[in-house]
């Protein structure tokens, strides 16, 4: 088998951006809802408090690599589904020798003179 004729897996570990931006998501509304259970502990409400910053920047970089994730994706479909430019010219062989589509043209000549 030709490396060429292996795709490359579908699913993928951890490291896509999707995966690390929800991860990141999920982790800063954690922090930032940990006052929410802190309850009356003295200890607790500090931790909470020193965690808001982190769990805002968590939030914030897990917003942009979605955001990443989102636009790369759009621009891979619109890549792929553009019509490439199909030319109508095609240049004489420089050996002199038939083309390919010489070669069929007179083929579809020879099968349409035995029909008739």
């Amino acid at each position: 088998m030709d490396p060429s004729d292996t795709h490359p897996p579908r699913t993928r570990t951890f490291n896509t951006m999707r995966a690390k931006g929800l991860g990141l998501v999920v982790l800063g509304f954690a922090m930032l809802s940990l006052p929410l259970f802190a309850g009356e502990s003295p200890m607790l409400v500090a931790y909470a408090g020193a965690l808001r910053p982190a769990g805002w920047f968590a939030l914030v970089a897990g917003v942009v690599l979605l955001g990443i994730h989102h636009v790369r994706n759009a621009k891979r479909a619109v890549a792929k589904t553009a019509i490439l430019p199909q030319s109508e010219q095609v240049a004489p062989a420089p050996t002199g020798q038939p083309t390919l589509r010489d070669i069929r043209a007179e083929v579809q000549k020879r099968q349409q003179a035995g029909k008739h």
